[in-house]
């Protein structure tokens, strides 16, 4: 299999770990990060070529031939607000996106990844969920059967969500936080770290604690 060519589209620490995702499948090659600055250990460490700013992106997409055209992916980090995530899609929405599994995550056939979402090392997604665009299932997460995760929803590493459940678009589920089966986060939603969710959260809520109760949309609980 030939590897297509793949650019990361934000160049923070996140990238890192979505360049070595896509890396240990052999599916892509990486073509570079477009990113106005970017962090500097991901293209040192990592060998990837910096390609420059959305305008730089724009450029190096259009001067590509037809069938050498990149893939994009979103390499911007699940903590970063979902608002920014969707942004860099809407600017390039022509644009083929790339959904990313890591050779060592688990994944049912009978689960779907769609475009743009990506799946870290370690994950489990099992029968019948549904992983939706540009969403992130971090490190060691859990996504069990007929979970729906929405559109640009965040997974935190280590992350558990029961069985039925629905992640809402745009939510957070922080790192080590477990979801009961068969609730609903609701959209924009945020569940802190270490969370036990044990009934539904309203779209744009934040919760925390055992159980998860909410608090002031200000908190930083991720």
């Amino acid at each position: 299999m030939t590897p297509r060519p793949l650019i990361l589209v934000g160049g923070g620490e996140h990238a890192r770990v979505v360049a070595e995702a896509a890396r240990s499948t052999g599916e892509w090659k990486i073509v570079g990060v477009a990113d106005p600055a970017g962090a500097a250990g991901t293209f040192a460490n990592l060998g990837i070529a910096h390609l420059g700013d959305d305008i730089a992106l724009a450029t190096h997409l259009a001067s590509s031939g037809v069938d050498a055209r990149p893939w994009l992916i979103v390499s911007i980090g699940a903590i970063v607000a979902g608002a920014v995530r969707q942004q860099v899609v809407a600017r390039f929405e022509q644009e083929q996106w790339a959904s990313i599994v890591h050779a060592a995550a688990w994944v049912s056939p009978t689960a779907e990844v769609e475009p743009g979402a990506v799946v870290m090392a370690g994950a489990v997604v099992n029968a019948g969920a549904r992983i939706g665009a540009h969403a992130i299932v971090n490190t060691g997460a859990i996504i069990e059967h007929d979970v729906v995760v929405g559109a640009f929803a965040r997974i935190g590493p280590g992350a558990a969500v029961g069985g039925g459940t629905v992640i809402g678009a745009d939510a957070m589920i922080g790192l080590g936080a477990a979801v009961r089966d068969h609730v609903t986060v609701g959209a924009g939603a945020t569940v802190g770290m270490g969370a036990a969710v044990t009934k539904e959260v309203a779209p744009g809520a934040t919760v925390a604690g055992v159980p998860a109760l909410p608090l002031p949309p200000s908190r930083d609980v991720r």
